[in-house]
C-alpha cells in the first residue's frame, strides 16, 4: 500500500481532517483514496472503465463484481450505521495498513452481515436496497434488540391519519423555478464562470479555492494549502488531479463528483423541456416551506429535488446511488441568492456525503460570468 493510501485512509476514518483532506475534500480525491478495504456485489453491471474491486484489491470474498468506484461509498456506508471507524475491521501494523489481511473477528463478521443483507433483500424486496446496515445498527457497533422503556404513549386513536397533501403538478414547479431564476435570455447568455471563494469543512478549518467552469461539461479547481497547490480539472468524460506527489487520470467516483459540482454551479440546471418528475409531497427546511419532486437520472440514480414554495427556487438537491447493502446518498443544499447580471444565483453551496472528507461548505465570494477560457485552462500539464 502506498503512503498516499495510508494518509487518505486515516483521514476517511477520523473527524480531524486537516488543510491536505481539505484540499481532497474540494478536488475530489488523490489516489490514496481507492484502497480502504473490502468490496461489494455490484448493484448493476460496471459502468465503461470501472473494474469489478477484485480485480483491483487484494482479498475480495463476500462481494465479488463490486464496481470498483462504489468501494470506498460502501466502506463509509458500513462506517457510518455501525458509528466505527476503519481499525475495527482492518489490520494496521504501525504506520501501515494491511487492508487484505483478514486477523480480525469483525471482518469475518462483517462478510457474513454483508450477506445476509443481500439475500434479505433479494427474497424479501426483489433485489432492492431496502434492508442496509443502517436499519439495524442506527450508528452503533451492535444492534437494539429491545425497545427503550419507558414507552411513549402513541397518539390517540380517533387522532386518524394525516391529511393527504395537497397535490402539485410538477411541471407548474419547475416553471416556477426557472422563472424565479431569471430571464431565459440572461440565463442562455452565461456560457463561463469564474468563481473565487472559501471552502469550509465540518471542523471549521477553511482555505480559498478558484474554479472556472466552462459550461456544459467542463471544469478547472485550484486551491492553495499549506502542502501545495492541489489542482484538477475535467473536460467531458475525462479529466486529471494534480498534486505535490502525483499526477494522474480521474477515476469514476472523482469524475462523477466533479460532474455533480458543474451541475451546482450551473445557473439553471434544469431547463425546458423539463425531465418527467413525480410530485413527492411537501415539508419544512428550516423555516422555509418546501416542495419535494423526485425523478431517476440517466444513470439509473435516484434524485429529489426540493423548491422553496414562497420563492420557486432550488433549496437543496438529495442524489441516491443504491448498492446491494443500502443507498449511498449525497445532498446539496442552495443558499443566499443573489441576483449576478440578471440571474438568481447561490452563493453558499454545502455538499453532504457519508464521507466526512468530502463534505464542505463553499462561500462563493468574488463571481464573473463569460470570461473567456480556452481550452488548454482544462487540460492537463505536462508531467515534469
Amino acid at each position: 500500500m502506498t503512503r498516499s493510501t495510508l494518509k487518505r485512509c486515516v483521514m476517511a476514518s477520523t473527524l480531524a481532517m486537516g488543510a491536505f483532506a481539505l484540499a481532497l475534500n474540494l478536488l475530489t480525491t488523490s489516489a490514496g483514496a481507492r484502497t480502504l478495504g473490502q468490496g461489494q456485489q455490484p448493484a448493476s453491471a460496471p459502468a465503461t472503465g470501472d473494474k469489478p474491486a477484485e480485480q483491483v484489491f487484494k482479498n475480495i470474498k463476500a462481494l465479488k463484481g463490486l464496481p470498483e468506484s462504489q468501494l470506498i461509498p460502501v466502506m463509509n456506508m458500513m462506517s457510518s450505521a455501525l458509528g466505527v471507524q476503519c481499525i475495527q475491521c482492518h489490520v494496521k501494523n504501525g504506520d501501515v495498513w494491511e487492508m487484505d489481511k483478514d486477523d480480525k473477528k469483525a471482518k469475518q463478521t462483517a462478510r457474513k452481515m454483508i450477506e445476509m443483507t443481500i439475500n434479505v433483500n433479494k427474497a424479501s424486496f426483489e433485489g432492492h436496497p431496502d434492508v442496509s446496515c443502517f436499519t439495524c445498527h442506527r450508528g452503533h457497533e451492535r444492534p437494539v434488540a429491545v425497545a427503550p422503556l419507558p414507552r411513549e404513549l402513541p397518539p390517540p386513536a380517533n387522532a386518524g391519519p394525516r391529511p393527504p397533501a395537497a397535490m402539485v403538478n410538477p411541471q407548474d414547479v419547475l416553471a416556477k423555478y426557472e422563472q424565479a431564476v431569471g430571464s431565459k435570455e440572461a440565463v442562455e447568455k452565461i456560457k463561463t464562470r469564474v468563481l473565487k471563494g472559501t471552502h469550509v469543512a465540518p471542523n471549521g478549518m477553511s482555505l480559498q479555492f478558484a474554479i472556472n467552469v466552462s459550461l456544459p461539461d467542463k471544469i478547472a479547481t485550484v486551491v492553495t494549502t499549506p502542502q501545495g497547490t492541489f489542482s484538477q480539472a475535467m473536460a467531458s468524460d475525462s479529466g486529471w488531479i494534480k498534486n505535490s506527489r502525483e499526477q494522474r487520470a480521474m477515476n469514476d467516483s472523482e469524475l462523477a463528483r466533479a460532474r455533480s459540482l458543474i451541475w451546482a454551479l450551473n445557473p439553471l440546471p434544469l431547463k425546458a423541456p423539463y425531465p418527467r418528475m413525480l410530485f413527492a409531497g411537501s415539508e419544512k427546511i428550516g423555516d422555509r416551506e418546501v416542495v419535494r419532486l423526485r425523478m431517476n437520472t440517466p444513470d439509473k440514480k435516484r434524485a429529489v429535488l426540493y423548491f422553496d414554495k414562497e420563492t420557486g427556487l432550488l433549496v437543496r438537491r438529495v442524489l441516491s446511488t443504491e448498492t446491494p447493502i443500502g443507498v449511498d446518498p449525497e445532498q446539496i443544499d442552495f443558499e443566499d441568492y443573489r441576483d449576478v447580471d440578471g440571474v438568481k444565483i447561490a452563493h453558499t453551496i454545502k455538499v453532504s456525503y457519508l464521507d466526512l472528507s468530502f463534505s464542505s461548505t463553499r462561500k462563493i465570494t468574488e463571481m464573473k460570468n463569460n470570461v473567456a477560457l480556452e481550452d488548454s485552462a482544462f487540460s492537463a500539464p505536462p508531467k515534469q
